[in-house]
C-alpha cells in the first residue's frame, strides 16, 4: 500500500502560483499511464513498486568540469534515511516526462527506476550501499546508471514488450530525442521551474546503521536471488 501522496510538491506549486493549474489538470489527464506501468511492473514480478510521486521542477545535472552541459534527469531512484533510522526509497519522476513522454517512453522510465530500486535493495541486503563510485562528468554519470540496476533481461523476462523499450530507450541513459526537444521548447524555453544539481550531488551516502535497520520483505529477498 502506498504511503504518499503523489501530487503533495504538485500541488504546492500550483497553490504557490508557480505553476498554472492547467498543468494539474494535464498532469491529472496523464497520470494513468504511470498507474498502467505501475499496474504492469507489479504484475509481471509480483511485487509491490516503491512509492513515487511527481516532481514539478525539471531537474538538470551539470558538472564543474562540463562547461554549458547539461544532463535532463527525467526521473530518480532516490533513498532517503527517515526519522525511525532505516532506509526508504522513493521514486522521483519530473513532471515534463508525465506531460511529454510516449506511453512507451513512461513505461520503460518506470521499468529502467524499478531495476534502480532492485540494485539499492540488493545493497541494502549485501550492506555496500556506501561504496559507489561518484562520477565527475556527465558521460560517466551516464554510464553509472546503467551499472546501478538489476539486469532488466531477469526482472521482466516474460515481457518481451517491455524488454525491447528498455533496450530501445536506454544506452548509458534515456534515449527519447523526441522527448528532449519537447522538453526545450516547452519547458526549457518557456523558463517553467528548474532545479540545478552538480552530479556529484545525485549521489548519496547513508548511515550504515541505518542500512542495518531496514527490513527487506522475504518475497524481495527471494526474487532477487532468482535474478543474481
Amino acid at each position: 500500500m502506498k504511503r504518499i501522496n503523489p501530487f503533495t510538491l504538485l500541488e504546492k506549486y500550483i497553490c504557490e502560483g508557480t505553476l498554472d493549474k492547467k498543468f494539474y489538470s494535464e498532469c491529472m489527464k496523464r497520470i494513468k499511464i504511470v498507474e498502467d506501468a505501475v499496474g504492469r511492473i507489479e504484475k509481471i514480478t509480483r511485487l509491490e513498486y516503491p512509492d513515487y510521486y511527481v516532481e514539478p521542477a525539471l531537474t538538470l545535472s551539470s558538472s564543474e568540469m562540463e562547461f554549458d552541459q547539461y544532463s535532463v534527469l527525467y526521473a530518480r531512484t532516490i533513498p532517503v534515511c527517515t526519522r525511525q533510522n532505516q532506509i526508504r526509497i522513493i521514486i522521483q519522476i519530473s513532471l515534463p516526462l508525465i506531460l511529454y513522454g510516449l506511453k512507451g517512453t513512461i513505461h520503460a522510465v518506470m521499468a529502467h527506476e524499478f531495476t534502480h530500486y532492485l540494485d539499492l535493495i540488493r545493497k541494502i541486503i549485501n550492506l555496500d550501499i556506501s561504496s559507489d563510485h561518484i562520477p565527475q562528468t556527465g558521460f560517466e554519470m551516464r554510464f553509472a546508471d546503467n551499472e546501478k540496476t538489476i539486469d532488466y533481461n531477469l526482472v521482466f523476462k516474460d515481457d518481451r514488450s517491455l524488454k525491447r523499450m528498455l533496450n530501445t530507450k536506454f544506452n548509458h541513459g534515456l534515449i527519447d530525442p523526441r522527448l528532449d526537444k519537447k522538453t526545450k521548447t516547452n519547458w526549457i524555453e518557456k523558463k517553467l521551474p528548474i532545479k540545478h544539481i552538480m552530479i556529484a550531488d545525485n549521489y548519496t551516502s547513508l548511515p550504515f546503521q541505518a542500512i542495518v535497520n531496514t527490513p527487506i520483505a522475504e518475497q524481495l529477498k527471494i526474487k532477487l536471488l532468482e535474478w543474481r
